[in-house]
């Protein structure tokens, strides 16, 4: 699927595959130490992963009986939905631990009500999104419910925080952006980084829009701004490689960060030239930026440009010209009209 992670003695790699979802390659777990071990990550339920963690489990000479942690890098579906079914193999409680501001994505009641609410019916409004495309987003939601099962107890970590085992000594990195908890977790032994999606060497990851508000500890959260913010914390770091929840290991750190920013910076620029003295909706702009986009992502692009749209307005370039619904967003003639 992928090229073989670089060699550790107590680090290893365990890729699964992601059918239907072939832009992110594989779901990516780690195992550190020599035993007992840490897992990073557990990766979602999706039929055969269970299976295919426990074979590789085996195959470095672990079973679920030897793990002694589990650090979630983020709340996302793919990354903690066989959580719950790995501590019940071990046949024992294993200490979950994850960011604060990530812990209410793996409740049961979120799960059951929070994947569609009128919170999500209301922004599609804002956005100006098709009926039929927030219909297929309400069935689509309704399907990643399966692939998770909710959390019972999770201990909140924070940024500063140390985890230790034979041959690793981790630091939590706390990089809001792709979510408000998400994190990195560094080990200063290897140089290595475990970054979670905060950086992943095939896409650029989307800093998701919070629709859940009243859920957040900070409400005033914008994922972009946070994002940036994050993406100077781990460049103070001596990173040899990057291990990402998705695909490949990244070997050139700085690098990335440099095209992440040519990217934001490209799409900013791309964003206002569509909204040069002309009030429009995000939906249109989705049309405009996004032709070819397969429905099933549809949200992602609407969630990208108003993160977008949220630095424009920080930075006084933009602004919302119409409450709406749909919300419509406009910026001033005195703005450069080429895209980039």
């Amino acid at each position: 699927m992928i090229s073989a992670f670089p060699p550790f003695d107590a680090i290893h790699a365990v890729v699964l595959p992601v059918p239907g979802f072939g832009n992110l390659l594989t779901s990516n777990i780690y195992v550190l130490g020599t035993g007992p071990v840490t897992l990073i990550d557990t990766g979602p339920k999706f039929p055969g992963a269970f299976e295919n963690i426990e074979k590789q489990l085996l195959g470095i000479g672990f079973g679920f009986r030897d793990i002694e942690r589990i650090i979630l890098t983020h709340g996302h579906i793919d990354h903690f939905g066989l959580t719950g079914k790995i501590i019940e193999a071990a046949g024992r409680p294993i200490p979950c631990h994850l960011h604060r501001d990530d812990i209410w994505r793996t409740t049961g009641e979120y799960i059951r009500h929070g994947f569609w609410s009128d919170e999500v019916l209301e922004f599609t409004r804002m956005a100006g999104m098709p009926r039929d495309a927030v219909e297929r987003m309400k069935r689509r939601s309704a399907f990643f419910k399966n692939f998770c099962d909710p959390l019972d107890r999770v201990i909140p970590m924070d940024g500063g925080d140390t985890f230790s085992g034979t041959g690793f000594e981790l630091r939590v990195v706390h990089t809001p952006g792709h979510s408000p908890g998400s994190c990195c977790l560094y080990e200063p032994g290897t140089r290595v980084l475990f970054s979670g999606d905060h950086i992943i060497k095939h896409i650029t990851p989307n800093p998701i829009m919070e629709i859940h508000r009243s859920l957040l500890s900070d409400p005033g959260y914008q994922s972009l701004i946070s994002y940036e913010a994050s993406l100077k914390k781990i460049e103070g770091l001596d990173i040899r490689y990057a291990f990402s929840g998705h695909g490949e290991y990244i070997d050139d750190v700085p690098g990335l960060l440099s095209r992440y920013r040519e990217h934001h910076e490209s799409r900013k620029r791309q964003i206002l030239h569509q909204i040069l003295d002309i009030d429009r909706p995000i939906s249109h702009l989705v049309q405009e930026l996004f032709p070819d986009i397969p429905e099933s992502e549809i949200f992602l692009a609407v969630s990208e440009i108003y993160a977008h749209l949220e630095v424009l307005i920080e930075e006084g370039r933009a602004g919302m010209s119409e409450c709406g619904p749909p919300a419509l967003f406009r910026a001033s003639g005195i703005q450069s009209a080429d895209p980039g």
